[in-house]
């Protein structure tokens, strides 16, 4: 049997540091999501989901237009519908069920394989403790339901490679249910994160059957051809506003500064690296190391591999990779580490540092990843200048205004969700900028205040000219002004002094 054993037969667990540790971990992406600042993702989540409209015309005209099958704004739908409305709220009250799923079944998975409780404990420590999930639970987006759904799909992998008797309905019929759930929505919420749920589905419904697991290998096809079907009538309904919304030369990822090669490399590394202890198992405890141990690496690691080049072949043709829909690298990057640290399981030093390293660099990735204040940061500024000067002008645009793409359908398309974030940011700071029409010239007089131009989505390493952003927008009347930019989080803000 894997794994250094007790003399219960079960290899020892984390015990109360590890509880402690995942307790805190979990209250780190609480924070997450209740204190990072609001980013264009959260408004378009909104925006996908204001029931204010009746659900029959928001699905019509906008989930038709959306770039991700409609499964996450349905439920986004509900929680409008129920009156929640605030982001920090809503995305807690959408990411906390998902969490606690994820608990629930990582418990049912120790208890059906206590052998392999080791593994489980440390897999989701080492997941929920990630770069990559605390960015995600502090998005109002489906992007940790797809790391949640992801990580069981993983777990039930491990499960298939060690567990020695097929599915008995009496003993697995509700890990089942779930498994098979988690396989649906991992694969039908994301179009990219379709691409590594179905791989690690096959993988998983070969790996059963070469084992002769033929139940679970029935059960998880027949849930793999659901998802795919669902995937594929999604993507036939969306295909028209697609074509009409959408152009084929622009998009957002285009215009970020991060290119494909340089968003896996560093997913890759900040998940390798977020945990190194759990790295050093796998040498410090090569001894524990079995076939199935093997077997299981060489499964994840194939199926990563192959994951990581059919989505590289499609970014060639259109840019498509970003942080989001290839962040389940990082569960699979951590199911490997969770192999390798459960061979010193039963080291409680080793482990207590382990889980010490995942609370402190969970807190390291809150501070540095989602402790930001978005789209407040420059509301907030604003807002003093204009308790300074009160007759203050603000101004208001989308962050295409400053790239080629200005008059692009893709830009069209997110206008009103740039309208909706400056509305509420800047309502709940006082003021509310009139966005600037693209195809409409703006004419300021001068009044002895200043004239500020907001603008967010704006990547942080293109140099700005404040003579061509005037230009961009077409903001006329400021011929005499002095101006300058001001760089915030997310965005920057023009400044016209008399």
């Amino acid at each position: 049997m894997a794994g250094v054993m007790t003399a219960r037969g079960a290899p020892r667990s984390m015990g109360r540091g590890g509880r402690a540790a995942l307790a805190a971990v979990c209250a780190i992406l609480v924070a997450s999501a209740l204190l990072t600042g609001p980013s264009l993702d959260d408004f378009w989540t909104l925006y996908l989901s204001d029931s204010a409209r009746g659900l029959p015309a928001l699905v019509d005209a906008r989930w038709i237009q959306d770039i991700h099958p409609p499964l996450f704004n349905a439920w986004a739908t509900l929680l409008s519908m129920a009156g929640v409305g605030s982001v920090p709220i809503a995305r807690l009250l959408s990411n906390l069920p998902a969490l606690l799923v994820l608990l629930f079944t990582a418990r049912l998975f120790r208890r059906r394989l206590p052998e392999q409780s080791a593994f489980y404990k440390i897999f989701l420590l080492l997941m929920l403790s990630a770069p990559a999930t605390i960015t995600a639970f502090g998005i109002y987006r489906g992007d940790f339901w797809q790391l949640a759904a992801f990580a069981i799909q993983m777990m039930l992998a491990r499960h298939i490679i060690f567990v020695q008797q097929d599915y008995r309905s009496s003993r697995d019929g509700l890990l089942l249910l779930i498994a098979m759930l988690a396989t649906i929505v991992s694969i039908t919420l994301d179009y990219g994160g379709a691409l590594f749920g179905g791989v690690v589905a096959m993988a998983t419904v070969l790996a059963a059957i070469a084992r002769g697991l033929r139940r679970w290998a029935r059960s998880l096809f027949i849930a793999l051809v659901i998802a795919v079907t669902t995937v594929v009538y999604a993507i036939s309904w969306q295909a028209l506003a697609w074509n009409a919304t959408f152009d084929l030369y622009q998009n957002w990822i285009e215009m970020g500064d991060a290119t494909a090669s340089g968003i896996l490399f560093g997913l890759i590394f900040s998940t390798l690296f977020h945990n190194p202890i759990a790295l050093a198992g796998g040498y410090l405890g090569r001894e524990n190391w079995d076939k199935s141990d093997s077997a299981f690496a060489v499964l994840t690691g194939a199926t990563l591999v192959a994951a990581l080049v059919a989505i590289s072949q499609v970014d060639a043709q259109r840019r498509l990779i970003t942080d989001s829909n290839t962040a389940d690298i990082a569960v699979m990057v951590t199911a490997l580490m969770a192999a390798a640290g459960a061979k010193i399981a039963r080291r409680r030093l080793w482990m207590n540092v382990l889980a010490a390293v995942a609370v402190l660099s969970s807190g390291v990735a809150l501070v540095a990843i989602g402790l930001h204040g978005g789209w407040h940061t420059a509301a907030k500024k604003i807002a003093r200048t204009i308790r300074e000067c009160p007759a203050t002008r603000v101004y208001a645009a989308s962050g295409w205004r400053l790239d080629d793409g200005a008059r692009s359908s893709a830009a069209r398309r997110e206008e009103p969700v740039f309208k909706m974030g400056y509305r509420l940011i800047g309502g709940a700071h006082g003021f509310k900028p009139p966005v600037i029409h693209p195809d409409t010239p703006t004419i300021v007089t001068p009044n002895g205040c200043p004239v500020l131009l907001w603008i967010e989505r704006v990547p942080a390493r293109r140099t700005i000219k404040p003579v061509k952003l005037i230009k961009a927008v077409d903001l006329r009347g400021l011929d005499t002004a002095r101006l300058s930019v001001v760089r915030t989080e997310t965005g920057l803000i023009l400044r016209a002094d008399p």
